[in-house]
């Protein structure tokens, strides 16, 4: 998906979650404090002062781009949006900010001048919306995009108490100021969601571990074999090359990866992925199917895999072997030959 301006690019949030739908988001209430939320709105309303204090958004549609791009109610598709912001950010912003400071600075010689004789030199120079139905629809979709990376964060967040720290932040009335905003999100991402995650995965595995089929490995990597292919074609050795169709998603059901949708089989040595799949690749052959349930110390481990596979996440893949390449130890360089001269 194309991006432009997203919340974590240009307004500092820190949305590094696992994709997927979110069932955990809802608009909330002010009447309980939702610190989660709270920092997370604070935030970007922070990140919005220091990339865009020279913008005079519509607060009033930036809350509603955010309200109804996050709960799924905008009429306006998410890369409208981007297409509308991308627009202005790229082709008009820089050169109305210019044009601006320019004549800040005619009109500061003009005052400076004794003669009167730049009075009548000033530039005409463009506003940063040309007009109350565009500094709406650029404020709306800029809403809209910060809403659908809320949607698809993952993260049980309150929409009204986002609104709310972002407005408190332009009101300099702020609950929590930058430094404590930016503490309590490390420690969320960086310590509360890991181990959210590793706890979730853990019961995850537990139940896939109990269906008909499944069999779980020495390391913890669990598997059930749907076909098992040719047992004479079939990889040993971690430098082996598998070519697969598979598709890839996260204990709850998203997928995040499938050569079917590029439509075209995935070709790897087994010593360049992660370590479930070079174990699970050795236990199907040519032409045979597997599903793997992969462990996080199997996977990505602690680091995830950006917005995409988040800290401590167990997989599912399910792989059908295409073919195997056997590695071939390279020929021995022969030392008794004598390298022939260079020709003149």
């Amino acid at each position: 998906m194309k991006k432009l301006l997203s919340v974590a690019a240009l307004a500092g949030a820190v949305l590094l979650c696992s994709c997927g739908g979110n069932k955990t988001l809802k608009m909330g209430s002010l009447s309980k404090f939702d610190s989660l939320s709270y920092a997370l709105g604070a935030n970007i309303g922070y990140g919005m002062q220091y990339e865009m204090s020279d913008i005079p958004f519509n607060f009033e549609e930036v809350n509603k781009g955010i309200k109804e791009g996050a709960l799924d109610k905008s009429k306006q598709k998410h890369e409208d949006a981007i297409d509308i912001l991308r627009d202005y950010f790229m082709n008009k912003r820089g050169a109305r900010a210019f044009a601006i400071q320019q004549k800040k600075a005619m009109q500061a010689a003009v005052a400076a001048d004794s003669t009167g004789m730049l009075k009548d030199t000033l530039p005409a120079a463009e506003p940063m919306f040309l007009t109350s139905g565009e500094c709406d629809s650029v404020s709306y979709a800029f809403g809209n995009d910060i809403g659908n990376n809320i949607k698809s964060s993952d993260i049980p967040v309150q929409i009204v108490w986002i609104t709310e720290a972002m407005a408190n932040v332009r009101d300099s009335v702020a609950k929590m100021d930058e430094m404590i905003v930016q503490g309590y999100l490390q420690n969320y991402f960086m310590v509360v969601r890991p181990r959210e995650n590793a706890e979730a995965s853990a019961k995850w595995l537990e139940g896939i571990a109990k269906k008909s089929g499944v069999e779980k490995t020495e390391s913890g990597l669990l598997y059930k074999i749907e076909r098992p292919g040719d047992a004479d074609t079939i990889a040993v050795d971690d430098r082996d090359v598998v070519v697969v169709n598979y598709e890839g998603k996260n204990r709850k059901g998203k997928v995040f990866d499938s050569s079917y949708e590029r439509n075209e089989p995935a070709e790897f040595p087994l010593n360049r992925v992660i370590k479930g799949w070079t174990e699970g690749m050795k236990l199907v052959g040519k032409g045979g199917k597997i599903t793997l349930w992969i462990p996080a110390e199997l996977a990505y481990g602690e680091r995830g895999a950006g917005r995409d596979i988040g800290a401590n996440e167990a997989l599912e893949f399910s792989v059908e072997v295409v073919d195997v390449k056997p590695y071939v130890e390279p020929a021995p360089a022969d030392s008794t030959k004598v390298a022939e001269p260079a020709k003149k």
